[in-house]
């Protein structure tokens, strides 16, 4: 009889001992895997991607809760330090819907954008932002004195900007200057050519004690960023290109002078600065120092280094009239968006600039900085080392065109030069 109750009383633990067995190791009904198979041999999170399985710190055996009472189920923490492999994924993913939902395009060429998305989202260290503008835009410049009555020093010049989203894929827009702040970026390229002439070009020979004649041409690659909140606009730019004959100034501005008949062929294109390396980079800073409806007033500052000009500058810039915020694009919109940021379709208003500028170096008057062959130049000795600059202008826009006209004049660029005034006019367009 005792034999047959010790057996009943086997039986009753062996069956208990089960329940709990299987009440401290529960099966996932999609992955067969015990809970101990699930847990990594350090304790940490196993799992891949979006499955990510948190696993309890399970005690050693010796630790383990008495037989027969149940222990608690209750899901340990992560150990101090731990790395959720799937985390970070999940997060980037979230990032980038919300921006698609916003129709937020970010600038990746931008360390802050990357740092944006490629990092949590509460981490306050790179709440920053920049995007990517999806406007384009056409602008025209021409400059000339003609309407000064002068042909001489810096007598014509063209400029053609082209402003398109697809140029930040480009492998130069990498080259362009960082901004470490929230904004918005604006990609372009130019085509730029200027020509410069003596005081005289009635009179052949070297033009000695006078400028020479230059001339460049040159394809640049361009960044603008805008900040509206800082009110600030940084812009740099990285032009290639060549210094001499092979510009063609001189058979722009003889075949300019021949079409037109009061005017007289230019003499002395031969004794031009001859052919090198145009390689140049820029950067302007512009910062909002008073912002009212109808008035602003902007600091301004340049740098330029290369082999055609080396030099610093800085100035004031204001406006007054009818405006938009400088800082919020680049001076127009198309009428949707115009519309939708809440400004004007049409502005018109008065500009003044003014700036000093230290210069370094000028290729222009002293020559290509490889090719020492040019007939004539000016020494270093005899360059301007200070010069001022200033212009007044009116610019009209009415939804997505925009028209320039301002009048610049300029202190002498070397010792016993004269002032010079020329006209600078654009225009462009919303694509």
């Amino acid at each position: 009889m005792q034999i047959r109750i010790l057996f009943l009383l086997l039986v009753f633990l062996l069956v208990h001992c089960e329940r709990t067995g299987q009440e401290d190791s529960p099966t996932d009904p999609k992955n067969p895997t015990t809970g101990r198979d699930r847990m990594a041999g350090d304790g940490s999170f196993s799992g891949k991607g979006e499955g990510i399985v948190i696993q309890e710190n399970h005690a050693s055996r010796s630790d383990a809760a008495p037989a027969g009472k149940r222990r608690s189920r209750k899901k340990a923490m992560p150990p101090a330090g731990t790395t959720l492999t799937g985390i970070p994924d999940s997060l980037r993913r979230e990032q980038i819907r919300f921006l698609r939902m916003n129709s937020v395009e970010p600038d990746l060429n931008e360390p802050v954008s990357r740092e944006y998305i490629l990092n949590p989202v509460g981490n306050p260290a790179y709440a920053s932002l920049i995007t990517l503008s999806r406007e384009s835009f056409l602008k025209i410049n021409f400059d000339n004195d003609i309407l000064n009555n002068t042909d001489m020093y810096y007598t014509n010049g063209f400029r053609f900007d082209l402003i398109l989203p697809l140029f930040q894929k480009f492998p130069l827009s990498r080259l362009m200057v960082p901004y470490w702040g929230t904004g918005i970026n604006y990609y372009g390229i130019s085509l730029i050519q200027n020509m410069y002439t003596p005081s005289t070009t009635k009179v052949g020979g070297i033009p000695e004690g006078d400028r020479p004649y230059a001339a460049y041409l040159c394809l640049g690659i361009f960044k603008i960023t805008n900040d509206l909140v800082h009110r600030f606009r940084q812009s740099s730019e990285l032009d290639i290109g060549v210094l001499g004959p092979s510009s063609f100034g001189e058979f722009v501005q003889k075949s300019f002078h021949n079409s037109t008949p009061t005017n007289n062929e230019p003499l002395g294109w031969e004794y031009q600065i001859q052919n090198d390396l145009v390689l140049n980079y820029a950067v302007t800073f512009e910062k909002g120092i008073v912002s009212r409806p109808h008035f602003e007033l902007n600091l301004l500052g340049t740098g330029m280094l290369g082999t055609l000009y080396t030099h610093i500058e800085g100035g004031l810039h204001m406006r007054a009239g009818l405006i938009n915020p400088y800082f919020c694009n680049l001076g127009l919109s198309k009428r949707a968006k115009t519309q939708e940021m809440g400004l004007k379709s049409t502005q018109v208003y008065f500009t003044l600039k003014s700036s000093g500028r230290l210069v370094g170096y000028d290729a222009t008057l002293q020559g290509g900085m490889f090719n020492q062959s040019s007939p004539y130049v000016i020494g270093s000795s005899e360059i301007s080392r200070f010069m001022m600059e200033s212009s007044a202008g009116l610019s009209l826009v009415h939804r997505g065109i925009r028209f320039d006209a301002e009048q610049f004049i300029l202190s002498p660029e070397f010792h016993h030069g004269k002032w010079h005034l020329w006209m600078h006019f654009g225009i462009t367009f919303c694509l």
